[in-house]
């Protein structure tokens, strides 16, 4: 099985009005790749640009279309793993189009969080790494690049799993 983890930023939280922007994956234990997408400002909501710090970073990544149709390639039929995925599928669908080249299950590594500390409902990214951070392990904080929280979600579930195995032998 493939697994991609994936992480998108966004100009907001409403799929009708917003646009994903930057995007970032890997695929297994291989290298981070990020790709400005296409999109507007139109509707952007101040907070989501000021939280990713758009205007700091978008001037020093460079739109390349071939990366999209790599990104395209890695995600077909692959596993997305993400701090819910469900989100960043949302915007990469309307990114591709309407197109769903992954795999129709996916893994939320802030759900498995959950279950290990016993939460009633998942919390973000930033809430999953202090609980994992605080229990002695060894996860970078995200920084809300695509980028860094791809680096932060595959550690997470890199040490969900480890711990899971360890616990079922």
């Amino acid at each position: 099985m493939t697994l991609v983890y994936l992480d998108t930023e966004t100009t907001g939280l409403n799929i009708d009005l917003h646009h994903a922007w930057e995007v970032a994956w890997a695929v297994d234990d291989g290298p981070i790749h990020t790709a400005l997408l296409p999109h507007t400002l139109d509707n952007a909501t101040d907070d989501a640009l000021r939280i990713c710090r758009y205007h700091h970073r978008v001037a020093a990544l460079q739109p390349n279309p071939d990366l999209i149709d790599v990104l395209r390639s890695d995600l077909t039929g692959a596993t997305i793993v993400g701090a819910n995925p469900a989100f960043d599928m949302r915007f990469l669908r309307k990114t591709f189009n309407g197109a769903e080249p992954w795999h129709y299950r996916s893994i939320d590594v802030s759900t498995g969080v959950m279950w290990l500390a016993g939460w009633d409902k998942p919390r973000g990214l930033l809430g999953a790494t202090y609980e994992m951070r605080n229990r002695g392990h060894q996860i970078p904080m995200p920084d809300h690049t695509a980028a860094g929280d791809v680096a932060t979600v595959r550690a997470l579930h890199r040490r969900l799993r480890f711990l899971l195995h360890r616990t079922s032998a």
